[in-house]
């Protein structure tokens, strides 16, 4: 399988977007796309994101919670409020993160409008992440990932370093994947450096979203892992 390049030209487009928010209360639900977002990360706990949008998937203008709008979490009979964390993304954090966790996300109005109560995901499969050698050669040395246990379907897989192009990827939950040898790209200026790289595996699971969001939206529980190598030239 071919791996995707994400070249310097990507990266200042990418960044080019113009963000905009609005507030809650001037927009019917009916209007609204969420992104929420189920993330763990092996160390016990489970993150709760979510972002309020308005013009679809691929609008740049976001909610911010006005007039006694909220957004609640519920997992295992816990519910918390998400709080602000950065501008108009949502979050909270519980501690979870076991195969089969069931989020409920709700987005709660005034009764000026509807609720959408009932968003939810449930967490995929844990694993974990070995990655050997620990230093290895770009030009010579292939470099071999493994994870348990194993699962079905494709895993996102993304690597990335100070030295090297980032690459990204979809793999087969199968267990293993290896980083031939010269397959690892560099600009001229950093052929001859070393550097950590960071490969990181994403397990992903989707949800359902409440059908008051007619505007549709995405949820999704992710299990992340990450390991690193030094790469060499």
């Amino acid at each position: 399988m071919r791996s995707r390049v994400l070249g310097v030209f990507g990266l200042v487009f990418l960044a080019l977007g113009c963000k905009e928010s609005v507030e809650s209360t001037d927009i019917r639900t009916t209007g609204i796309y969420p992104e929420i977002t189920v993330e763990a990360e092996g160390n016990g706990s489970s993150t709760v994101t979510v972002k309020l949008k308005v013009g679809g998937s691929n609008s740049n203008t976001f909610l911010e919670l006005t007039g006694g709008d909220t957004l609640e979490a519920t997992v295992e009979g816990e519910t918390k409020t998400l709080r602000e964390t950065s501008d108009e993304v949502y979050s909270a954090s519980f501690p979870v993160d076991a195969e089969g966790t069931e989020f409920l996300v709700a987005f709660l109005r005034t009764e000026e409008d509807e609720s959408a109560p009932a968003s939810i995901v449930e967490l995929p499969a844990p694993f974990e992440l070995e990655v050997a050698p620990r230093e290895a050669s770009r030009a010579t040395d292939d470099v071999e990932l493994s994870w348990d246990p194993p699962g079905s379907g494709d895993l996102d897989w993304d690597m990335s370093g100070e030295c090297i192009r980032r690459q990204f990827d979809e793999l087969p939950d199968d267990g293993t994947h290896t980083i031939t040898a010269g397959s690892i790209e560099t600009s001229e200026l950093d052929e001859d450096d070393s550097c950590t790289v960071t490969v990181q595996l994403e397990r992903s699971q989707r949800g359902s979203i409440d059908e008051a969001f007619t505007e549709g939206g995405r949820i999704v529980a992710i299990q992340r892992r990450r390991g690193s190598f030094t790469s060499t030239p």
